[in-house]
């Protein structure tokens, strides 16, 4: 335990892991069952077609969210790495949180689902206090304010709402709070998320390894993006299609721009290639969300493609960094990065020509069974750095 409390990241990385791994085996055991004649593992009353969406969202994404924020949070501002006593309650819950949520769908018992859901809205409440508190710091010392802190902390806001709203489903099997953790997790959680660390990371990183780029990350494009963010959840939630169509023409209009500025012009290192490479997912994602808004195209591809091709690209790409640097390793992706971050681009692209096809069974186990064992190797390295001491010697 110890050694998990070193750095803010270690823990809730070490939950987000096994959360992931655990739920991907899980969820391609279920569409081999469903789809493929496998043996029929545990059930859960509730239809585990229906605890896919907010599982994934809040015990295999978020505890990644959480690590990263509580390691940056503080550096963004200036100010010195977060205590133990702030950052190792939250990492508890959240392990404790995964480990019992995995524990309730393999084992078929919804009511231990649903304590394991429990669980991390308790951490996740926790972590706003603790991330909250260090925006008042900044303020109280009269610091520039940070936007991108204050546009993680908002979404970490929707998150809770959105977590509290599946903990409800779980309890009631009421469809309405279903939909509303599904679309608060994603267009008011992730979305967010992922696009304001790219915002502030992907210029930050390229200025630094490559030789006269340009940083473009103005506060506005912050702003604009938010904008288009609440209204597509405004549309989806109301709901008003075109409303909906409209936000995401916009968004996809806006990701293509920042991704034509962010483009560097020579070959950079790997890790700020696979940023670049993830963030491209973004643009397309919106317009297929677009035209599936307007013509009904695509099924869930559209949010897959959002889902998987840029938030777990993303997701590989920002956990491998921090992992590599955290424990005194170079910065680079080592092999296993890159057989994940590739099974990542193979599993949504599958995803979306499932969607296409009317959810095909057959599609959909290729996804999930490359999401999975492209992701495994990765983790299982990932999960013993974490558990290890730094290769420096030195201390976090």
């Amino acid at each position: 335990m110890t050694i998990l409390l070193a750095s803010p990241h270690r823990m809730p990385f070490l939950a987000g892991t096994v959360g992931l791994c655990g739920l991907a085996l899980w969820w391609l055991v279920q569409l081999y069952a469903l789809h493929g004649g496998g043996p029929v593992p545990p059930q859960t009353q509730l239809p585990p077609a229906l605890l896919h969406g907010p599982a994934m969202i809040y015990a295999g994404f978020a505890p990644f969210i959480f690590g990263f924020l509580l390691t940056v949070f503080p550096r963004w501002m200036g100010q010195g790495d977060l205590p133990p006593k702030q950052f190792g309650p939250v990492g508890i819950a959240l392990l404790a949180g995964v480990l019992t949520t995995l524990a309730g769908l393999w084992s078929g018992f919804d009511w231990l689902a649903l304590a394991g859901f429990c669980l991390l809205a308790a951490g996740w409440a926790v972590a706003i206090v603790v991330l909250a508190s260090v925006l008042r710091r900044n303020a109280l010392a009269a610091r520039p304010r940070c936007w991108h802190a204050r546009s993680a902390l908002g979404a970490l806001c929707f998150g809770i709402a959105g977590i509290a709203a599946a903990t409800g489903f779980l309890a009631s099997g009421d469809p309405a709070l279903l939909a509303l953790a599904n679309r608060i997790g994603i267009g008011g959680l992730l979305l967010p998320i992922f696009l304001t660390v790219a915002h502030r990371m992907v210029p930050f990183f390229a200025g630094n390894v490559i030789a006269d780029y340009v940083r473009w990350r103005p506060d506005w494009l912050l702003a604009a993006l938010w904008g288009l963010l609440l209204t597509r959840l405004a549309g989806e939630m109301l709901p008003f299609v075109a409303l909906a169509v409209a936000a995401n023409a916009g968004l996809a209009a806006v990701t293509g721009l920042m991704c034509w500025k962010w483009w560097p012009r020579t070959r950079p290192p790997g890790l700020l290639l696979v940023l670049v490479w993830g963030f491209t997912w973004a643009p397309p994602g919106f317009a297929f969300a677009a035209i599936d808004g307007a013509l009904g195209l695509y099924g869930r591809g559209a949010d897959h493609a959002l889902m998987i091709g840029f938030a777990a690209s993303l997701l590989v790409a920002m956990v491998t960094r921090v992992t590599q640097g955290h424990s005194g390793r170079p910065l680079e992706m080592p092999a296993v990065a890159w057989i994940a971050f590739g099974a990542i681009q193979a599993a949504a692209a599958s995803r979306i020509v499932a969607g296409v096809n009317a959810e095909s069974g057959s599609w959909l186990i290729v996804a999930i069974f490359a999401f999975t064992l492209g992701l495994l190797p990765w983790a299982m390295r990932n999960g013993a750095i974490y558990v290890s001491p730094r290769r420096d010697g030195k201390d976090g």
